[in-house]
């Protein structure tokens, strides 16, 4: 009986131990669990971790709990796989480290590779200037042959400026500060540092066309309205009536910029424009015998005759006859109703020297009002022949 009795003794003073030890077991095994889940979510071995230091400080608080773990505990399954993982991240940890200062430093590189590319662009215009010639074919066309061989120039300097990196590569991950499709882009920048002499000379190659293919569709535009209406201006003369002269300036003019691309110019090759401005001498014959003077111009004042004969005369008009479209003036008022200025209108014929058939020109005569009893000055008249329009009609 006292031998069993003792057998009791001896169990209950172990339990407490045992159940002791199987709760410490459960213990490790719950935060070893938890453990993997934190450093495989911060600490993942198949990429640099997004923050590499809470990956640090997540390993370090783990490896202070796996190196509590007593001695008989560390053959858990769970305690394996962290302390495993463990040793495995705290070897990462220092190449990480090398990556993120060597990614530091790449970072720092590239945005002053972006900042020399970023000012070297804002410093070169031309280059998009090129990149419209070649990316918008209905771009409005620059037709003085001087300034295309100042952008010339300028495209030869931003050669030696982009040429060299941009064969080398070394702006083609460079920052943008505008949208990819701009000629901003380092990709299209380059694109038109390398091959700009292609894109500048189709665009010489669409010039020359138009030249040709616009002064000749001018000239039978304008030619229609002298037919029809009488319409025409003073410097549409030479171009109609020395055409061929015309046509050897266009030769000249455009004879550099195409050597500098190779382009052949004939000298037939505006050709086209002699042939439509042909009609031009009969055209104007017969405008001359029809009659245009507008009937409604039947009014007169001798102050503003005298205005319109004044400035006619100063540009070498010899005046026939000078008729107003209204009977009085028409006369503009400010806010409070008193008179800023007045107008009268009208049309007079003219004769030129050397010219058969009479010029009928629209003109405004205005005058300031000063005030008071000093009333409103004389009234006085623009005129500029080389810019105003006229209507061709028979004298009489």
């Amino acid at each position: 009986m006292k031998k069993i009795l003792g057998y009791f003794v001896l169990f209950a003073t172990l339990l407490p131990g045992a159940a002791l030890a199987q709760q410490y077991d459960w213990q490790v095994r719950n935060s070893m669990k938890t453990n993997l889940e934190q450093i495989n979510k911060y600490c993942p071995l198949t990429t640099r971790p997004d923050d590499l230091d809470r990956c640090k400080s997540v390993s370090a608080n783990i490896r202070k709990q796996v190196d509590r773990v007593e001695p008989q505990n560390r053959s858990i399954a769970e305690f394996k796989k962290v302390a495993e993982y463990l040793v495995k991240v705290e070897k990462k940890i220092p190449e990480w480290e090398k990556m993120l200062t060597n990614d530091a430093e790449a970072k720092k590189q590239h945005e002053l590779m972006s900042e020399e590319y970023k000012n070297k662009i804002r410093a070169q215009g031309i280059i998009g200037s090129i990149w419209g010639m070649k990316s918008d074919p209905k771009k409005r066309i620059e037709l003085l042959p001087e300034l295309l061989l100042k952008d010339v120039e300028k495209a030869k300097a931003m050669e030696k400026d982009f040429l060299e990196p941009c064969k080398a590569g070394k702006y083609a991950t460079a920052r943008t500060f505008s949208k990819d499709t701009a000629w901003d882009h380092p990709k299209n920048a380059c694109d038109v540092a390398m091959n700009w002499r292609t894109y500048f000379k189709a665009y010489v190659e669409r010039v020359l066309e138009s030249v040709r293919t616009e002064t000749a569709r001018t000239i039978v535009y304008h030619l229609k309205r002298l037919e029809e209406k009488g319409e025409l201006y003073e410097f549409d003369i030479p171009r109609l009536a020395k055409t061929a002269e015309v046509v050897a300036e266009f030769v000249t003019k455009y004879t550099a910029i195409c050597a500098e691309f190779g382009i052949p110019l004939a000298a037939d090759y505006f050709n086209n424009v002699i042939e439509a401005a042909k009609p031009y001498a009969d055209t104007l014959k017969k405008a001359g015998t029809v009659q245009r003077w507008d009937s409604k111009a039947s009014f007169s004042n001798d102050g503003v005759s005298s205005a319109f004969k004044k400035v006619l005369g100063d540009a070498k008009l010899s005046v026939k006859k000078i008729g107003l479209t209204h009977a009085d003036y028409s006369i503009t008022k400010n806010g409070l109703g008193i008179p800023l200025y007045k107008i009268r209108s009208g049309f007079a014929m003219v004769k030129a020297d050397g010219e058969s058939f009479c010029r009928i020109y629209y003109l405004t005569a205005r005058a300031e009002y000063e005030g008071g009893r000093k009333g409103y000055t004389k009234p006085s008249a623009n005129f500029d022949r080389k810019n105003e329009g006229f209507t061709v009609s028979k004298c009489k």
